[in-house]
């Protein structure tokens, strides 16, 4: 099993960052991968669309907004992985400081995959908090 853990501190309170990063179909306001999100199933399976074409389906395992974290899974999608989970979660810094981090946890199809599917989630998962760094500190000004 490979793991991912990326995470990136927001000059912005948890009150601001939560509903943004906890809207499950709120993807393409700033993971600039992401070209469109729709959910169906009650609102716990989301169906994205990236800007390569590529399809996406991922299913909401769980949702807290008390603990301001969600857990979710891959169910269909491009990369060669099984068993995918993973979590957006936030940690107060202060009441202007939030840390977000975004994790996982998959099995290759290939284990000889695994150094480079770890360093394309890590990219993604980068590229995707310093995009909601910039969102939302920008809209914090």
């Amino acid at each position: 099993m490979a793991s991912v853990s990326v995470s990136i501190d927001i000059a912005v309170s948890a009150e601001i960052v939560w509903p943004v990063v906890g809207d499950f179909d709120g993807l393409p306001g700033w993971l600039e991968l992401i070209r469109a999100s729709r959910l169906s199933d009650g609102g716990r399976v989301r169906h994205l669309e990236a800007v390569n074409g590529s399809s996406i389906v991922e299913r909401l395992l769980d949702h807290s907004d008390q603990n301001l974290q969600y857990l979710y899974t891959i169910l269909e999608g491009p990369d060669p992985v099984t068993d995918y989970t993973a979590s957006m979660s936030l940690r107060r810094i202060d009441a202007h400081h939030t840390t977000v981090t975004w994790a996982s946890r998959f099995e290759p199809n290939d284990p000889n995959e695994a150094e480079s599917l770890t360093a394309h989630y890590r990219s993604l998962y980068l590229a995707g908090l310093t995009r909601l760094k910039a969102v939302l500190e920008t809209q914090g000004r």
